[in-house]
Parts: C-alpha cells; structure tokens; sequence
C-alpha cells in the first residue's frame, strides 16, 4: 500500500510540473532582481564555507558572478551567448564539493559548461571553461 501511495505522489508531481519555455530574447530586462538566480553553496567540516552566486544585470546576457571561501572572495561578470533566447543559467557541482561550473541550457535543453569556481590548494580560482559562438543556418 505505501508504495502504491508513493507512486500516486509521484504521478501527481510529475503532473502538476510546467515545461519551461524559451522566452524570446529581449535585450534589456524590465526589472531586475537583487536576489541571486542560482545560488551553489559548501560547508566544509571546517566550517569554511564555498558560495557561488549568479546576479542578474539590466542586459539581459549579462550575470554577476560572486564567488568566496573563507576569507577570499571575488566577481566577475558574464554574458552568455546570444541564442536568440532568454538565457536559462545554471550552477552545477563540479568534480567535487569545492567546485562549481557555471553554464546555461540551450534550446534543447542541454547544459552547456561555460566557467569553473574552484578552491585549489586552498586557493579559490576561476576559469573559463568554453566559449560559444551562435551562427545562422548554412544555406
């Protein structure tokens, strides 16, 4: 019986979850949020703590990015590419716990990695990753 109600719980989520479409592209945001968009934090056991932050800026490719662990911190800002779309970033885990990959979905839906905030024998580092370029269709 409890798996029945879990399934049942499940269905019902999966139901009521919207498809994020892709907003067509505008260059300037009507209103921009003080609140970050994505936030990837650490607490080590040291109690240090590793805190990625996006922040949207008036240009609507344009991110702040705040990066910081322990006494070290630091940001930059970003544009994503143009792809004819309102950018959808993300902040994913890197390959471990004191990292974080900043990237974005294209139009199909796939994470494309774009920077690297890491700590790196102590020290917090940040890398660019890739770099995109969109063109038009060949003819």
């Amino acid at each position: 019986m409890k798996k029945l109600v879990v399934l049942a719980a499940i269905a019902l989520a999966a139901c009521n979850t919207k498809q994020e479409t892709n907003q067509p592209y505008t260059e300037e945001r009507a209103t921009v949020s003080t609140e970050p968009v994505k936030t990837y934090a650490f607490t080590g056991a040291d109690s240090a703590q590793f805190k990625v932050q996006l922040f949207e800026q008036k240009k609507s490719l344009n991110y702040e990015v705040k990066f910081s662990y322990k006494d070290a911190s630091s940001e930059k800002i970003i544009t994503l590419p143009n792809m004819g779309m309102m950018p959808k970033p993300e902040l994913k885990k890197g390959a471990n716990d004191l990292s974080c990959i900043i990237g974005f979905y294209d139009a199909d839906s796939v994470f494309m990695e774009y920077r690297l905030v890491n700590v790196e024998n102590g020290l917090l580092g940040y890398k660019h990753l890739k770099e995109y370029q969109v063109e038009a269709p060949k003819k």
